[in-house]
């Protein structure tokens, strides 16, 4: 009788258990966010350009363009800005600790970020030299 509840358990185990379709496929959120970073992102207005809460207006023509992204990182560019130490010219960013809202430029400025489709927060913090401070970017695309 005891085999027979055994076999009963191991049954009902068996037929409780769901079939994992093999087409299916986990989508990493980190190769989400990096397609949606991908782009020419233009500052959304004058407004969009602060510094310790005030708004700076000598980068109302940023541009930051993000492309090659992947769940590992990528490359970026800008236009228009007028100070390197803020955003340079150039450079490569990945994820920083797989966060999807956090990437570090290769120049160690951590970023925080929340990306749509149409639009980029940016938040982050310069230490030392003129530019010092907590900015905050919006961009749109």
């Amino acid at each position: 009788m005891r085999h027979f509840h055994i076999l009963v358990f191991i049954v009902s185990v068996f037929l409780s258990c769901k079939s994992i379709d093999p087409d299916s496929q986990i989508v990493d959120p980190l190769d989400i966010q990096a397609v949606l970073l991908d782009g020419t992102w233009k500052l959304k207005d004058l407004s969009s350009a602060v510094k310790d809460g005030n708004v700076e207006e000598s980068f109302s023509g940023l541009e930051f363009i993000i492309y090659g992204s992947t769940k590992i990182g990528g490359n970026y560019s800008t236009v228009n800005s007028t100070d390197k130490d803020v955003w340079p010219q150039s450079g490569t960013w990945k994820f920083y600790n797989d966060d999807p809202n956090k990437i570090i430029r290769n120049d160690s400025v951590l970023i925080n970020i929340s990306v749509s489709d149409t639009t980029l927060s940016s938040s982050f913090i310069i230490i030392g030299g003129l530019k010092e401070g907590n900015w905050e970017f919006s961009f749109v695309k």
